[in-house]
């Protein structure tokens, strides 16, 4: 009887050890501007990014009758962080634009870094972009 109890026992701890391991998150933090009206808004999801990354400042403008965004992101830690991030573009009915054609790209930043990133959108028609910001080990 007791060993059958050990080996309950033994079974739950390892059913709750590969739980837990498997739980990645892989929310990240998002900066949603609207070239229209002008206003930005930044949904940070990730409790993990939210204490390493921030959002400094988020700039737009055209070239050549394309939107352009410039984002500048800040470690806020004394390492090396490395995080992935994506630009996409929706039009004016909030549907995105090409999505298939914008990957996630890498990103270092070093200890209390800032960076500014720069997407260009793939159409006239585009009038609001999205930053995605997630980990790295989210994606793998």
């Amino acid at each position: 009887m007791k060993r059958m109890s050990e080996r309950l026992a033994a079974a739950a701890l390892a059913a709750g050890l590969s739980v837990g391991v498997g739980c990645v998150e892989t929310a990240g933090t998002i900066v949603r501007t609207d070239h229209t009206t002008g206003s930005s808004e930044i949904l940070e999801n990730s409790t993990r990014l939210r204490d390493e990354v921030q959002v400094l400042n988020v700039n737009y403008d055209e070239v050549n009758g394309m939107k352009r965004v410039h984002i500048t992101l800040a470690s806020t830690k004394h390492r090396r962080l490395r995080v992935d991030y994506q630009i996409a573009w929706y039009d004016a009915n909030g549907m995105e634009i090409d999505p298939d054609t914008k990957t996630y790209r890498n990103l270092i930043l070093e200890g209390r870094e800032s960076r500014t990133v720069t997407g260009v959108a793939n159409s006239p028609a585009a009038v609001t972009s999205r930053l995605r910001v997630r980990s790295t080990s989210a994606a793998d």
